[in-house]
């Protein structure tokens, strides 16, 4: 079978070993920060309530780590365009599309930063010209190598990236946290940095998520 011939993207995810359904562990289901600190008194009618849903975050079946920068930016020389290492956390919702969140790192304390929802090329070619402005191409990060999917066997990772390198993205970030502690102002559109203005600090990244992924 010829993964990069699949037009779906939902069952492309099922051959590759992907569950419908992915729970997190219990330990990463206890929430740290002071906001959710305080809990029920024992024996009170919600400490003995079931625990609440968390299906749709559950559903967010794949890591894709890559780097952005802002579409007003891309055309910039290198060492004027902000780029930036992100991790998209991503369910597929049908064949021609698929949802992600977007954080600014890999672990527990990592600040969500945006979200990016990513189409088929058939489902591209047919929106108005006014709209595909607003998307790009992933082609170039996945020849590139900037698309990593960390811990993932080398026979699946080959087969979702041919399947992304088809793709288009739109994506938007809501915060910035190299410079604000909360979001502020108005969404940014972002797109995919040009394989030839990778800047040096996108490069150094990438040769360092090749020993260790975690950031």
């Amino acid at each position: 079978m010829m993964l990069a011939a699949r037009k779906s993207l939902v069952p492309l995810l099922c051959i590759l070993g992907f569950p419908l359904l992915v729970a997190p562990p219990k330990s990463a289901r206890k929430p740290t920060s002071r906001l959710f600190a305080k809990t029920p008194a024992k024996g009170s009618e919600q400490a003995a309530s079931p625990s609440q849903s968390r299906i749709p975050v559950e559903q967010l079946q794949v890591y894709v780590d890559g780097f952005h920068n802002y579409k007003r930016d891309a055309n910039l020389p290198t060492d004027r365009q902000k780029q930036m290492r992100v991790t998209h956390y991503c369910q597929s919702l049908d064949d021609d599309l698929i949802q992600c969140v977007v954080y600014d790192g890999n672990t527990k304390n990592a600040h969500l930063i945006g979200v990016e929802h990513i189409i088929s090329d058939k489902v591209f070619q047919g929106l108005p010209v006014a709209e595909k402005k607003f998307w790009h191409p992933h082609d170039g990060e996945v020849d590139s190598g900037m698309l990593e999917l960390p811990g993932m066997s080398e026979e699946q990772k080959k087969g979702l990236l041919q399947m992304i390198r088809t793709t288009h993205g739109k994506t938007w970030h809501v915060w910035d946290t190299d410079k604000d502690k909360l979001p502020m102002g108005t969404p940014s559109l972002m797109w995919a940095i040009d394989p030839n203005k990778m800047n040096s600090e996108t490069k150094r990244q990438m040769e360092a998520r090749r020993k260790d992924a975690t950031f």
